[in-house]
């Protein structure tokens, strides 16, 4: 019996496609996270700017007393004096930027049980694939 050590050239092959094999599904599975991380990023992004007008709006619609004295599709004042309104992209609060990136934002009021009830729809994203209906009831 002949005992041969080292490589054989079907070895060699054998090898060489095993470590195509192993990169190949490396750089996919790599590829594969880096476009979710950075489609995530942009996501987060823009829910942070809802968040923001969110904290805004909300300090407003929960102050004592407080109430609404003109409100159309894109914009609303309040008897505090304080009015947001859309345009642009970008929400503002008495004329002072406070969220962007917003891709459409629409503002109505009904009576509900004697109070009002403010809907906010707000549409953000590229191709506008996140839409959030917020429900506000004032004090």
């Amino acid at each position: 019996m002949n005992s041969s050590k080292g490589i054989t050239t079907t070895s060699l092959i054998i090898y060489v496609i095993a470590m195509l094999i192993v990169i190949g599904i490396i750089g996919t599975i790599t590829s594969f996270f880096y476009t979710n991380v950075i489609n995530l990023e942009d996501s987060s992004n823009n829910i942070a700017e809802i968040t923001k007008f969110n904290m805004y709006f909300l300090q407003e619609v929960k102050s004592n007393n407080n109430d609404i004295i003109n409100i159309n599709e894109k914009s609303i004042t309040f008897l505090t004096g304080n009015t947001f309104t859309f345009q642009d992209n970008s929400i503002y609060m008495n004329g002072s930027k406070i969220s962007e990136n917003i891709k459409d934002l629409k503002f109505s009021v009904q009576e509900l049980n004697s109070k009002k009830v403010i809907t906010v729809l707000v549409t953000i994203g590229e191709n506008l694939e996140y839409t959030k209906t917020t429900k506000y009831v004032m004090n």
